[in-house]
């Protein structure tokens, strides 16, 4: 059970940071479009802007998926003990 709800909590972290990272893209795109078209010498630092208006999305991305996995490996675990207990 306390592994089910820690996947609910790691998957609704992963889709929240998605979906606030994904408001911000138009914004991002345009940029990166401008700094294509304006030249190869500013793509470089345009992907910097980019890459520090998205590290907040980082942490809890990374935080679900691992609290995710977690939780997979304590089903995982959970569903071998009930097997190897055989039937009751």
């Amino acid at each position: 059970m306390i592994a089910i709800l820690l996947y609910l909590i790691g998957l609704i972290s992963v889709v929240v940071t998605v979906v606030l990272a994904a408001v911000d893209a138009p914004a991002i795109t345009q940029s990166l479009v401008a700094a294509y078209n304006s030249g190869l010498d500013a793509v470089l630092p345009a992907l910097g802007r980019a890459a520090a208006s998205l590290n907040w999305a980082l942490v809890p991305f990374l935080g679900g998926l691992l609290l995710m996995g977690f939780a997979r490996i304590m089903m995982l675990l959970g569903a071998i003990r009930h097997a190897l207990k055989g039937p009751a």
